[in-house]
Parts: structure tokens; C-alpha cells; sequence
């Protein structure tokens, strides 16, 4: 997303891993050295802002009434395209990767200010009925407007349109990218987590 946010040819494998290389240096890497998993609250918050803002500008400039109007209407597209069996498991598992965030379910649990467990099933409801919105609005829209077109990144679907449309893609990629920098740092807590527990304090550092 990064690279082709500032232009860089898709054949310039090169460029690419150099600016992905300088970016997770830069920014990954400073977040990722916070002593605490808590101390991630203020770009969680953020990140959860800017994925609402890029499914937004998916669902409002992606081309469904056009769509829907070449394909005779909603119904029409429903009666066809419900379950197809050749991509039926691709889907699962792009919906499976959105909730990967298990791995690190107990360290957020514990650091929660009061890590109750009532508060903690409030936490998780409300995350996951949040992700399953974003998501659904995200996918039907975005499947809705380009059909069988439709890229694994749904963004890429808007490089071909020009002026506001093209503008505002930019503007939601440039959000995504700001998301992944928050989340990458997350996952890598978690590995540190596992590393200090594996070889330096046992279980004492597992529980804190």
C-alpha cells in the first residue's frame, strides 16, 4: 500500500522492499520498544478511527449503483453469486486472518485498567461486533461495485478512476498504511512477550 501510495512502479521489487525496509525502521520499530502492552492504548484508538475512515470512503465512492444497474439489480446479483464453491475457502480464510488477534487476547486482558471479567467480555463484544460491521460494509460494498474484479485489497480496485474518487482512495490508503504501523507493533509485543518468558524470567513475567 505504502509503495504504491508514493507511486512506485509495481515491477520495482527493489524500491518497494526499500521503502518497507526505511518505514519499519522508522516508525514499527520506535512503537514496538514501549515498555507496555497498555502503552499501545493512543494508536489503537487511532488505528480504530482510521479503519473506520477508510471503509467509509470505500462504501461511498465505490460505483455500486452502476454496478447494480449493468447487473439488473440486487436480486438479480443474489440469485448468482450467494456461494461459489471455486473461491468458497479463499474467503474463509481472508475472514479467518481478520481475527488473528487471539495470540494476544491474554496480554490485552491483563492490561486493562481494572482486568475484570466482566469488563474484559465487554471489551471483546464490543471489538468484535465493531470488526464485524467494518468488515461486512467493506466487503459488500466493495463487492458490489466491481464483482468478480474485485482485488484482495480493495483499494487497488480505484488506481483506474481519476479526480475525487482517485483522491479520496489515496486518502484511505494513506489511512491504512498509518493502521498497519499500529498493528505491526502489537503483534511483535507479543513475541517479545513469548521470548522474555521462554528464556530470561519464566513464569514470573507471564504474570507480570
Amino acid at each position: 500500500t505504502l509503495p504504491v501510495l508514493l507511486g512506485v512502479d509495481s515491477g520495482d521489487v527493489g524500491m518497494q522492499r526499500a521503502i518497507l525496509t526505511v518505514s519499519t525502521l522508522a516508525v514499527i520499530l520506535p512503537i514496538s520498544m514501549q515498555r507496555d502492552m497498555a502503552d499501545l492504548a493512543k494508536t489503537s484508538r487511532i488505528s480504530v478511527v482510521f479503519q473506520f475512515l477508510t471503509v467509509l470512503v470505500v462504501v461511498i465512492y465505490s460505483p455500486v449503483s452502476t454496478t447494480l444497474a449493468e447487473q439488473g439489480g440486487l436480486i438479480a446479483i443474489a440469485s448468482k453469486s450467494i456461494v461459489k464453491s471455486n473461491t468458497i475457502f479463499i474467503g474463509l480464510g481472508v475472514l479467518s486472518f481478520a481475527f488473528v488477534c487471539q495470540h494476544s487476547a491474554f496480554i490485552v486482558a491483563g492490561s486493562l485498567e481494572h482486568p475484570t471479567k466482566e469488563r474484559w467480555a465487554t471489551a471483546t463484544t464490543r471489538a468484535l461486533a465493531l470488526c464485524v460491521i467494518l468488515e461486512g460494509a467493506c466487503g459488500i460494498a466493495g463487492y458490489l461495485a466491481f464483482m468478480e474484479d474485485t482485488e484482495g485489497n480493495v483499494l487497488n480496485n480505484f488506481l483506474s478512476f481519476d479526480g475525487e474518487t482517485k483522491n479520496a482512495a489515496n486518502v484511505a490508503r494513506g489511512l491504512l498504511c498509518t493502521t498497519m504501523f499500529f498493528v505491526y507493533p502489537m503483534d511483535s509485543f507479543v513475541c517479545r512477550h513469548v521470548l522474555v518468558v521462554l528464556f530470561f524470567r519464566g513464569r514470573r513475567a507471564h504474570e507480570g
